[in-house]
């Protein structure tokens, strides 16, 4: 069989194609740092394009070839016989090479479909592995954070537990009166609440703070529907889940605290209350530092719940406007759904005004002191 013009072309690029190997083997390369979307459309592969080209050329080959075969089977062939003109019968040579040349393009187009499916097959699993990989990788940085969080409250813990042997083997030595043991004792108890409350302190901002978490969570579950909203739903059990535990580490310490006051009721003394002026200004600084965090939050939750009633409002007023009357119901439930979102937002809000208050109390009766 001849080849023609456009069967040589297409053969060249499949073969071109075949030769790198780069649709077999997913040539477009995704990195794990590239936060690949396993959804996005995946572009031509190297060569396709041509491939493609020669395909639709080598069928309009085809197409020309066969008419060029209809045209000679119809034409008139003189019969010498007869005198007569007859049609040519059986297959001609013509119809023969249109045979093998369309089973032979078949054969090549099957191929080309073989590779595109491979290599977007490749592609789509270049990427699959490359989000694995990078969620691997920050799943490895948070562990190695955490475990480095642990050592370092190990030796904090070690530290403080050998301060505290060298201290009391050095009390041990003195022989003192009476009243110099309990102004030991004393002093020894204090300095005890004030790292207690020190670390309650820190303890209860850690509870504050996963409590709003859980809040913050919540709300925005409400703002969405399907797998989004069960992602943070599982957040906001998350956050309670660690508030709670925060809660427990809080009551702990507070029993301490009301242990150690005790112990200093019975040595006649009552703990300092009244702070050094450094020590004033510091938590003056972070008071108000913890106002202006909770007033922003109190106008974002008020923004948010007003933007949602006049969601509502909108679509009642395309509600009393609609056509149809599935048009009507459908606009107002959405409307019933806005409400609830802007009630849910104040209700958010409301939380945050009641915390606020509680600051600005505290922070009121520090600046009389």
């Amino acid at each position: 069989m001849r080849e023609v013009g456009p069967m040589r072309a297409l053969r060249a690029a499949l073969c071109a194609i075949l030769a790198t190997g780069m649709l077999a083997s997913g040539a477009t390369s995704v990195s794990a740092n590239d936060s690949p979307d396993t959804d996005a459309a995946i572009p031509p592969g190297p060569g396709l394009a041509d491939l493609k080209q020669a395909i639709d050329e080598f069928r309009a080959a085809l197409v020309d070839l066969r008419d060029a075969c209809r045209a000679e089977r119809e034409a008139v062939v003189p019969d010498a016989t007869t005198a007569r003109t007859r049609l040519p019968k059986g297959e001609s040579a013509c119809e023969k090479t249109l045979k093998q040349m369309r089973a032979e393009f078949h054969a090549i187009k099957q191929q080309a479909l073989d590779l595109e499916a491979r290599y977007v097959a490749s592609v789509k699993q270049s990427r699959i592995d490359a989000a694995k990989h990078k969620e691997a990788e920050a799943k490895a940085k948070l562990e190695k954070a955490q475990q480095e969080e642990r050592v370092r409250q190990d030796a904090a813990k070690r530290e403080r537990t050998e301060t505290d042997a060298a201290k009391k083997a050095a009390e041990q030595k003195h022989v003192a009166s009476t009243t110099d043991q309990l102004a030991k004792q004393r002093a020894k108890l204090e300095a005890q609440l004030n790292q207690v409350d020190a670390t309650l302190a820190y303890k209860q901002g850690l509870w504050k703070q996963a409590v709003d978490a859980a809040n913050e969570y919540r709300a925005k579950a409400a703002t969405l529907v399907g797998a989004d909203r069960d992602r943070y739903l599982a957040k906001a059990a998350q956050a309670d889940k660690d508030a709670a535990q925060w809660a427990g580490y809080v009551k702990d310490y507070l029993a301490q605290h009301e242990s150690l006051v005790a112990q200093l009721a019975k040595l006649g003394t009552t703990p300092i209350a009244t702070p050094k002026p450094d020590d004033l200004a510091t938590k003056r600084a972070k008071l108000e530092e913890a106002l202006k965090a909770l007033n922003d939050k109190v106008a974002y939750k008020w923004s948010e719940s007003d933007r949602y009633a006049n969601i509502a409002a909108d679509l009642r007023d395309q509600a009393a406007a609609a056509t149809t009357e599935e048009l009507r119901d459908t606009l107002n439930a959405k409307a019933v759904e806005a409400d609830k979102q802007a009630d849910d937002w104040a209700n958010l809000a409301r939380q945050y005004e009641d915390q606020r208050e509680a600051v600005q109390a505290e922070l009121d009766a520090l600046r009389k002191t």
